[in-house]
């Protein structure tokens, strides 16, 4: 996410404020490989083009932005810092996931034919994997498009929903 377009929203938000009378505002990113303190860098930069005071100093508590009449938090997800959804979900995979795991092999023949592959990539394509060739019966993998996609494999016991690594994320969401 550039800082553009989450000012972009910040400004679509602004007037949103104001006209349906909204008092919490929660913004949730991923760390990616910047990690959480840059992440936290970059919502206070693009957080001036709607209140030049205001200013996060850490992720999942409320700040009072007096100008707006609203509070705003932010999270940042992340797997020991770093990382998006997709990292958080390999890790809390409640499946055995011999298809997505041999993807790492794959990832080391290309990197020993000196090619190479985004480790963000990479995860899209471990998480695709899981959900369509580790969690879909074959009859499923005919209409993977509707059976084994992001929203149905949220509606399978697939993903370990209690692992510590979620706690952040569900402490910042009972703040609203």
């Amino acid at each position: 996410l550039s800082k553009a377009k989450l000012e972009a929203k910040l400004q679509e938000l602004k007037i949103e404020i104001e006209k349906r009378g909204i008092e919490k505002i929660g913004i949730i990113l991923d760390a990616d490989l910047e990690g959480i303190a840059k992440r936290i860098e970059l919502i206070n930069e693009a957080l001036k083009i709607i209140d030049k005071d205001l200013n996060l100093t850490r992720y999942s508590h409320f700040t009072q932005s007096e100008s707006l009449a609203v509070e705003i938090a932010c999270y940042i997800t992340n797997v020991e810092g770093y990382g998006e959804l997709e990292t958080v979900l390999k890790t809390i995979k409640s499946k055995d996931s011999p298809f997505a795991d041999c993807l790492y092999e794959w990832k080391k023949c290309l990197e020993e034919r000196s090619q190479t592959i985004k480790n963000q990539d990479f995860d899209k394509f471990w998480v695709n994997t899981y959900q369509r060739f580790d969690c879909c019966t074959k009859k499923e993998q005919k209409q993977a498009g509707r059976k084994c996609n992001p929203e149905a494999s949220m509606k399978k016991d697939i993903w370990n929903f209690e692992h510590s690594v979620l706690d952040g994320l569900k402490e910042f969401l009972k703040l609203f």
